[in-house]
């Protein structure tokens, strides 16, 4: 009932306070109240109590076709300045609460995501280093121990990286109605999400361009040692090794960019769809 009640007084918050405006409003919120507890005892889920009281008594022609019964002309004429409701008939509403625990779940997938990709770049570590030892002098003895120790570490970083994979996909699969059903966001929950958004614009340029510039430079280790290095392990194990979690926190980043302003862009453009 508050969403309802939140719904109202967005509905009149453009209207001038007065007599009329304040009686026209009470009338609405007690038939509002009326036709809730109606279809509360009826056994009507929440969410679709409140599409149905926004789609009955959101649109400007019923508001006065209800009030006219009731309500004087001065009241009508002020339910007439009423802006009509947006595209929210027969959606299911997706309430400040709900919102905003989908973008925590989001934010949160986009991050399990980000390492399971983070460690399935970093596998292919394992190998390259163990060879890099395997060809020292005095190590060249255990080199298939080495070779053994990069193939399982390999095996092991990608196994982490899909299992953080497998548990991104869980967390975002609750949500998927909002692409299946015609959903809108609550008028309440719509200032505190657009606020949201604009919070995180800055955060996400910056891990954009951070992502950006790790994949950029992730060649300098090569060059780097390349130049300076007269010991082989560093130029052809340590140096080309080091360009994985250089790529890998690169993509971590680009992907944790939009973290949170996706979820934000989604819910603000239910009503659009």
């Amino acid at each position: 009932m508050e969403t309802i009640k939140n719904y109202l007084e967005t509905m009149f918050a453009t209207i001038p306070d007065s007599p009329q405006s304040r009686k026209a409003k009470q009338e609405l919120l007690s038939m509002m109240e009326d036709k809730y507890n109606e279809l509360k005892e009826s056994g009507m889920p929440e969410n679709e109590i409140i599409g149905t009281i926004i789609s009955e008594f959101g649109n400007k022609e019923d508001l006065m076709e209800f009030l006219g019964q009731n309500s004087n002309d001065t009241a009508l004429e002020v339910v007439r300045d009423i802006p009509n409701n947006q595209n929210v008939a027969n959606r299911r509403i997706i309430s400040m609460d709900e919102a905003f625990k989908y973008i925590s779940d989001v934010s949160a997938s986009r991050s399990t995501l980000g390492l399971g990709v983070f460690m399935c770049i970093l596998a292919p570590i394992g190998p390259i280093l163990a060879s890099g030892l395997g060809n020292i002098f005095f190590l060249s003895l255990f080199s298939g121990i080495f070779d053994a120790l990069g193939v399982a570490v390999l095996f092991l970083f990608v196994a982490i990286g899909v299992g953080f994979i497998l548990v991104s996909c869980s967390k975002s699969k609750a949500w998927e109605f909002l692409e299946k059903e015609p959903c809108a966001l609550a008028l309440d929950a719509e200032p505190g999400v657009q606020n949201e958004l604009m919070e995180h614009q800055e955060t996400k340029t910056f891990m954009l361009a951070l992502g950006v510039l790790l994949c950029i430079i992730s060649v300098v280790p090569v060059t780097f040692f390349g130049i300076i290095s007269f010991i082989d392990f560093f130029t052809e194990a340590l140096g080309p090794a080091l360009i994985f979690p250089l790529v890998g926190a690169g993509v971590f980043c680009i992907l944790n960019s939009t973290r949170t302003t996706s979820p934000c862009e989604t819910l603000l453009e239910l009503k659009n769809k």
